[in-house]
């Protein structure tokens, strides 16, 4: 009977801009708010934990959400099916108090620039390697010494690429 009264009717999101940790640059971040059935409101809540579903279920929420949530400020209020519901218009805790919260993906946004050097440079070595092998070996005089070439050619250019530009004013 205390788990029903702990589930919540409907969830909401609400965005507004920080700066990133690190690279101090500005980002949109959200945060998710649960609505009790006693009318009350829980901030900072993780949106798959408050209101378990089915994938399918979990889908149209999801997407609900994010896609009624303006660039700043807070969204309307989403039940587990994805509907729009009344509820209170409280807009939450100030930004400091919302730290926490995770960046969103942002349309547009790369993935982490870590995962991209990693295969970057993994894919550099091993190309340039390849190529070392070529044309130095006992292939070099055969058609695949020039494919040789070409690899270590690709190797060099994707671990060029990871070298950084100086800043121009």
């Amino acid at each position: 009977m205390r788990e029903s009264l702990d589930r919540p009717v409907a969830v909401r999101a609400t965005a507004f801009r920080g700066t990133s940790r690190w690279r101090r640059r500005p980002l949109r971040f959200v945060g998710y708010d649960a609505l009790l059935p006693d009318g009350s409101v829980r901030f900072d809540v993780d949106l798959a934990a408050a209101m378990p579903a089915h994938p399918a279920d979990a889908s149209t929420r999801d997407t609900n959400v994010h896609d009624r949530c303006p660039e700043v400020g807070a969204g309307p209020w989403v039940d587990g099916f994805g509907r729009a519901v009344d509820g209170p218009d409280d807009g939450g805790p100030p930004l400091s108090a919302r730290r926490r919260a995770r960046p969103t993906d942002l349309p547009g946004r790369r993935p982490s620039a870590k995962v991209g050097r990693r295969w970057r440079t993994g894919f550099g070595v091993a190309a340039l390697g390849l190529g070392a092998l070529l044309v130095i070996g006992p292939l070099r005089d055969t058609p695949l010494g020039f494919l040789g070439v070409v690899s270590a050619f690709a190797g060099l250019a994707a671990l060029a690429g990871l070298v950084p530009r100086a800043k121009r004013w």
